[in-house]
């Protein structure tokens, strides 16, 4: 199922430094079609899509023992997580799976997310023989996730945004930390989280 969004991603329509929404509409694969389509970044989901993209790229590689698919996209999975890396931290004014709510910026769940898929990207990384550059992205994600609890989280609570402090929001992005075995963040905010359960 990934190889369609791979080779679009890859091919001269797609002209973003990040993932695609989609490949069309039912039951044409002619292009994406949601937010801005392939004109401009207009409604687009550049930190939900590469997220996604590069957490199942490595959901991948880990289920197979290798990430000898990844490999085959490495240019395109290294500019997705340079783009994370710029963007994905502090995400800015765009929509995520939660459309339905409109625009957000500085949105914490989203930033979960990225925070996740450059951990991942550092166990690409790894896999295909690159330790220096998987070390490096693993301590940038660690330093990220650390950041992410100070910024996040508010008494018994996490944010909907960082810059909004009467808020917040369940942190659905979090359950890749724990499927993935990451552990970049602690067990504390996964208790804070169950509360509400």
């Amino acid at each position: 199922m990934l190889q369609p969004i791979m080779d679009y991603s890859t091919s001269t329509r797609w002209k973003f430094p990040f993932a695609p929404h989609d490949l069309g509409q039912y039951p044409f694969a002619t292009g994406q079609v949601y937010g801005g389509g392939e004109k401009d970044e207009r409604d687009q989901m550049p930190v939900e899509e590469t997220g996604n993209m590069i957490i199942m790229l490595t959901a991948l590689a880990k289920a197979e023992g290798n990430a000898d698919y990844a490999k085959k996209y490495w240019p395109l999975i290294e500019k997705w997580a340079d783009y994370l890396l710029s963007k994905g931290f502090d995400p800015e004014n765009q929509l995520c799976t939660d459309d339905f709510a409109g625009h957000l910026a500085h949105n914490v769940n989203l930033s979960a997310k990225a925070i996740v898929a450059i951990d991942c990207y550092s166990i690409l990384c790894g896999m295909t023989g690159n330790r220096e550059r998987a070390a490096e992205y693993h301590k940038k994600a660690e330093t990220m996730a650390k950041d992410w609890v100070r910024l996040a989280t508010v008494g018994n609570h996490t944010l909907l945004a960082y810059d909004q402090p009467n808020t917040w929001s369940q942190k659905y992005n979090l359950v890749w930390d724990k499927l993935l075995d990451l552990n970049l963040f602690p067990k504390e905010v996964f208790q804070k989280r169950n509360q509400f359960l």
